[in-house]
C-alpha cells in the first residue's frame, strides 16, 4: 500500500541493539532508517522531518521514552506518528502507561523480530489508509462544486429566460436535460463518499458494469464544453466507430475522466486544444487526454502523481488550483487492474493516459 519506502525513525540509546535492528530491517527491505541516541535527539530529529513511524525504547538517558511520547502526542496523532514503544520484559507498568499516553503498539525485549515487522507493516498500512482516505474525500469534496454550480447556473439562466419568455420548450427541456445530468454525476461522488464511510478506510465498493468509454468520453467532453468554450479552448475526441468496452465502475471512471479533462482546461489558454481519445492496446484499452498547454518539465512529470507535487504552472483563469486529485485518479485505476501514466507531447502540452482491461464475455 505505501507508494514510497517508509522513512523510519528508531530512537535506542545501545549501540549494540541499533546494529542489531538496522541488520535485521534492511534484510526485510526497511532501507531508509534514521537513528537517536537519546531522547532530546529523537525529537529535535522529528521536529526537523517527521519520520513514517518511531520505534521508541522506554529506557534512554536525557529523556525517558515515555516522555518523548507525551511530548509527540501534543503535536501528532496516533495517525500522523505511528510510535511502537520498545520495552523489557517485565515492564508492565510502563506498557500500560505508554500505551495510556498515546503509543500504537509495543514490542518486549529481546525483540522478536518477525512480530516487529507484522506490527510495523499494521502501522505503516492503517498510517497510509488514513492519509489516502482525507486525500480521496478532499478530492471528491472539491469535484462536487463543480457539477453544483452547473445546476445553480443553468437553473438561474433559465429562470431569467422564463421570466422574460425567451425560452422555448427544446431549450428549456435541454436545460433541464443538463440539470439532471449533473445531479446524477454530483449523486455519483456523494455514493462515494458515503460507501466509504459505510465500509471503512478507503475500501471502495467497486460496481462493476459494462461500460462504453467512447460514450463516457463524449459525456465528460460535453460536461466541459461551456467552460472550454469562454475560455476559447477546443475539445476533440479521437476514437473507432466500434463499442470499446470495459467492465469497470462507471462513477469512478467518470471522475477520473472530469479530473483529467478539467485539469487540462483549467492550466490550458486560448486557442489551445484539448483531445480525447480511445482506442485498443492488446488487451487493454487505452485513454488519452492530451492538451497543447504550457507543458511540464521533467520533473514536474516524474512526481505528477505524488502526493507532495508542486507545479510551476498555474490555471489561466483564475480557477481554484487545488484538487488536482491525480493520486487518486491513478488509485481508482489500478483499483480496476490499470494503470495510468503521462508524457510530454512532441509540440507543446502534455498527455495523461491510463488503461483498463477490455470486457471478455465470460462464456454461458
Amino acid at each position: 500500500m505505501l507508494l514510497n519506502p517508509p522513512d523510519i525513525l528508531l530512537a535506542e540509546d545501545d549501540p549494540i541493539n541499533r546494529d542489531v535492528m538496522k541488520q535485521f530491517l534492511n534484510m526485510k527491505n526497511f532501507t531508509h532508517l534514521r537513528f537517536a541516541e537519546n531522547g532530546q535527539q529523537a525529537l529535535d530529529m522529528i521536529k526537523q522531518k517527521k519520520p513514517d513511524l518511531l520505534l521508541l525504547d522506554v529506557m534512554m538517558p536525557e529523556i525517558m521514552g515515555l516522555q518523548v511520547l507525551h511530548t509527540l502526542r501534543q503535536t501528532y496523532s496516533m495517525v500522523e506518528l505511528p510510535i511502537i514503544m520498545v520495552t523489557a520484559i517485565d515492564e508492565d507498568q510502563r506498557i500500560i502507561r505508554a500505551l495510556e499516553l498515546g503509543a500504537n503498539d509495543y514490542v518486549t525485549k529481546p525483540i522478536n523480530f518477525p512480530i516487529l515487522i507484522a506490527r510495523m507493516q499494521t502501522q505503516l498500512t492503517l498510517a497510509q489508509l488514513s492519509l489516502l482516505n482525507t486525500e480521496f474525500l478532499n478530492t471528491a469534496s472539491h469535484d462536487m462544486r463543480k457539477p453544483l454550480s452547473d445546476i445553480k447556473d443553468i437553473a438561474n439562466k433559465a429562470r431569467l429566460k422564463l421570466t422574460n419568455n425567451e425560452i422555448d420548450s427544446d431549450e428549456l427541456m435541454k436545460k433541464l436535460t443538463a440539470i439532471s445530468e449533473s445531479a446524477s454525476y454530483a449523486q455519483g461522488i456523494a455514493d462515494c463518499i458515503l460507501d466509504m464511510q459505510a465500509s471503512g478506510l478507503v475500501q471502495i465498493q467497486l460496481t462493476r458494469t459494462p461500460v462504453n468509454l467512447n460514450q463516457l468520453a463524449n459525456e465528460i467532453l460535453e460536461k466541459h464544453r461551456s467552460r472550454a468554450n469562454h475560455k476559447k479552448i477546443g475539445l476533440i475526441s479521437k476514437y473507432s466507430e466500434e463499442k470499446l468496452l470495459v467492465e469497470a465502475d462507471r462513477t469512478r471512471i467518470s471522475q477520473v475522466l472530469d479530473n483529467c479533462v478539467g485539469n487540462a482546461i483549467k492550466f490550458c489558454s486560448a486557442g489551445d486544444i484539448v483531445t480525447i481519445s480511445v482506442k485498443t492496446s492488446g488487451d487493454m484499452i487505452q485513454t488519452e487526454i492530451s492538451d497543447t498547454g504550457p507543458g511540464l518539465s521533467r520533473t514536474e512529470l516524474e512526481n505528477l502523481f505524488s502526493r507532495d507535487a508542486e507545479l510551476s504552472t498555474r490555471p489561466t483563469d483564475g480557477e481554484d488550483s487545488n484538487g488536482l486529485g491525480l493520486p487518486i485518479c491513478k488509485e481508482l485505476i489500478e483499483l480496476h487492474d490499470g494503470s495510468m501514466d503521462a508524457y510530454t507531447n512532441p509540440q507543446n502540452g502534455i498527455t495523461v493516459w491510463f488503461n483498463l482491461p477490455v470486457l471478455k464475455l465470460k462464456p454461458v
